[in-house]
């Protein structure tokens, strides 16, 4: 039971609490004048007006339109009549329902007030009031109390209104014409031109952010598995087997770029002229090479006869991916040739077009446009598949030849004796701490800032030494506080050592100070091949770290490579999330210019670090029960991923994905402000344009089109999730 609390304490905790309060109110006062706050601007008249009026035409949108008829109604006026004088008679009322006026009196003064009465004219309509002298001059009279020169008629189509006589010398006796134009509606109501055009980007909105989203849901799954840390972090290997599969990543991209991407770039532009024989022989290749690295043909008494038909299988399986690509490519490109030269009607923003006139056109021309569309996106995927075959063959041949080698090796590395296995791990730690540098650096020498990558990895790198050689001279002492606390003080003393070295060895505060990059001509020649000597000062970091880490823990360390998958696809999660699609959208704008493929990249490329984060907290969140039962039966982690995994994640999944395209329909109207394409680079060109109504047209459109999604995704959830 608490001790109850001394009348010292009480009051030393209302001083606390009193402080707080005081500091609390200190920082939002400081918040409060920086964000510069004012309430004297607000209440100037003419600000009052100019938002008054913004606000007023931005809620009167420029939606609908229709013709007008000018009809026009007269009657005599007598200027400066005189006794005696005949005044002229007013017109009979017509009975045919046509507009006509009367004016009283018909005789009167210059400067005079006269009542103009109207009858038979539209209700609620503009209307004008013009004076014609005798010899036919005119000038539009104004109304009095009314600034403007048109007037509104009543609800019933008439009205009643004063107006002066008009001041014309040498008029006196001249019989003088009042008269009255009124607007009439002729024809049905129709869209504007900028709702039509608002229709066409809203639509262009749609789909860019539906494009975005589709693209973005294969890999945001692929990535959501690696940053699943219940997932991750019981994936272990033997540091050999890692190592030899590192060191054998750039011969297989070597490899790859060098061979299969030939042989993919080879079937790529056979296929594309249409050759049906080429068609036929590259079939029959996948059909083999899909019989042929079945599972079945894996069965082996001898478990080295089945590592090697297991690599047999994986080069199969690279060679095959080549051609399928090739195959996959050429269709495409020979597809997309029908749709050359083709042009798709615009059936939306038809000038001088009803609403029914352009759906008419839309039936007219559907069929073919559908063809068009068809042949153009499998032409797109074709020319895409011809643009990336290189290097993603350089990336299944780095992995193909990897797995092959640690297959091969793993019995091997088993089999070592405690000397070799140390010596082997430091040449094998060397090689890859070299290669994982090399990459740092070349990533390192394309901006400033993204040259701290190799000091931060040859950090983490090196925070891992002195922890392993307290361990070897002292053993393993992390049960107690006093060795775990030893061994966290160890790896920061080494990361910021092996951190400051490779940050001075590679000058890196010039590039941070001076924003000056790495010289790409400075060389220098190592056994024979030469090598920028930038890049070649990382290696040879990497490689004394890696050496002597390898040396350190040999080839049968146990080493956590889902760990480090983990807080790496974390880190680059967070860092794609933390840049504004707007940012983006802007880079991408100057890339492929402006218009809705910027924006489909920049929403790809952010959805992909949203969706995928999304996804991983579910992934994190599953009951762990079938995962277990499943890997008590011998299930590989595919397997357990596949029947555990998977049922459990698709409803939020769905969820998710869908409420990612709400968000990426509301996120295209900002990132048009910078070229992004769609609604949002029509509005930012009306408010520019101080066109509020027709910016009320894109704002209408922008919110009920949400409004739409979000009910319909609610549905969908409330039906399916």
């Amino acid at each position: 039971m608490n001790p109850a609390p001394t009348p010292a304490s009480l009051a030393l905790r209302r001083l606390l609490i009193v402080l707080a309060v005081a500091a609390g109110l200190v920082v939002f006062a400081y918040g409060w004048t920086v964000t510069e706050i004012n309430f004297d601007k607000p209440q100037e008249t003419l600000r009052q007006t100019n938002f008054g009026n913004a606000l007023r035409e931005l809620l009167s949108p420029n939606l609908l339109e229709r013709d007008y008829d000018v009809k026009v109604a007269t009657a005599p006026f007598l200027m400066q009549c005189r006794v005696g004088e005949l005044l002229p008679a007013a017109p009979p009322a017509p009975t045919d329902g046509t507009p006509y006026i009367t004016v009283s009196p018909t005789c009167a003064a210059s400067g005079e007030d006269v009542t103009i009465r109207g009858f038979n004219f539209f209700p609620d309509a503009l209307t004008r009031l013009t004076w014609i002298q005798e010899d036919g001059t005119r000038s539009i009279q104004q109304i009095v109390g009314n600034n403007k020169d048109n007037f509104v008629t009543g609800s019933d189509g008439t009205f009643n209104v004063q107006a002066l006589v008009p001041r014309i010398r040498g008029s006196a006796g001249e019989t003088h014409t009042v008269e009255v134009q009124g607007l009439f509606p002729a024809g049905a109501p129709r869209l504007t031109n900028t709702a039509g055009l608002v229709l066409e980007k809203m639509i262009e909105t749609i789909f860019l952010a539906l494009i975005a989203t589709v693209i973005s849901i294969i890999p945001s799954v692929v990535i959501s598995m690696f940053a699943a840390h219940n997932l991750m972090r019981s994936v272990r290997m033997s540091l050999g087997n890692l190592l030899v599969m590192v060191a054998l990543l750039p011969v297989g991209w070597w490899l790859g770029t060098l061979l299969l991407s030939q042989l993919g770039t080879f079937v790529l532009n056979l296929t594309s002229g249409g050759n049906s024989a080429t068609i036929g022989t590259a079939s029959a290749v996948i059909v083999f090479g899909m019989v042929a690295s079945s599972p079945s043909s894996l069965k082996s008494a001898n478990p080295f006869s089945g590592r090697l038909r297991s690599a047999f299988n994986t080069l199969l399986f690279m060679l095959l991916f080549a051609v399928v690509a090739g195959l996959l490519g050429g269709l495409g490109l020979w597809i997309g040739s029908f749709a050359k030269g083709a042009t798709i009607t615009n059936f939306v923003n038809v000038p001088d077009a009803s609403f029914g006139q352009n759906a008419g056109e839309l039936a007219r021309v559907l069929p073919s446009n559908i063809l068009i569309y068809v042949s153009r996106f499998i032409g797109s995927i074709g020319q895409l598949i011809g643009l990336l075959i290189v290097p993603i063959c350089g990336v299944i041949g780095a992995f193909g030849v990897a797995s092959i080698g640690g297959s091969l090796t793993a019995d091997l590395l088993k089999k070592l004796d405690v000397t070799t296995q140390h010596i082997l791990g430091g040449i094998l730690g060397a090689i890859s701490g070299a290669f994982v540098l090399a990459l740092m650096a070349i990533i390192g020498m394309q901006a400033a800032w993204l040259g701290l990558l190799p000091p931060i990895v040859a950090g983490i790198m090196g925070a891992q030494l002195l922890p392993l050689i307290s361990t070897r001279l002292f053993g393993k002492q992390q049960a107690t506080v006093a060795g775990r606390s030893l061994n966290s003080v160890l790896w920061w003393i080494g990361f910021i050592i092996a951190f400051v070295v490779t940050f001075s060895l590679l000058n890196v505060s010039l590039a941070l100070i001076e924003g000056t990059l790495p010289p790409a001509n400075a060389t220098v020649t190592a056994l024979g091949v030469t090598i920028n000597s930038y890049i070649f000062e990382a290696m040879l970091v990497g490689a004394v770290l890696g050496g002597i880490g390898g040396a350190l823990v040999g080839t049968r360390f146990n080493f956590s490579v889902g760990e480090v998958l983990y807080q790496t696809t974390r880190t680059i999660l967070n860092t794609l999330r933390a840049i504004e699609p707007l940012i983006i959208a802007l880079i991408f704008s100057i890339w492929v210019g402006i218009g809705p493929f910027a924006g489909v990249l920049a929403l790809t490329l952010h959805s992909i670090a949203s969706l995928a984060k999304l996804y991983s907290e579910q992934i994190e969140s599953i009951d762990t029960g079938p995962i277990e039962a499943l890997e008590s039966t011998g299930a590989n982690r595919l397997q357990t991923i596949m029947y555990a995994v998977v049922p459990q994640v698709i409803p939020p999944f769905v969820s998710f994905t869908m409420y990612r395209w709400d968000i990426n329909v509301r996120m295209s109207t900002i990132i048009g402000f910078v070229g992004g394409g769609g609604i949002g680079f029509l509005l930012q060109q009306q408010i520019n344009l101080l066109r509020y109504r027709d910016a009320g047209v894109a704002v209408l459109a922008i919110a009920i089109v949400v409004s739409v999604l979000d009910y319909l995704s609610a549905a969908i959830r409330e039906k399916y999730v």
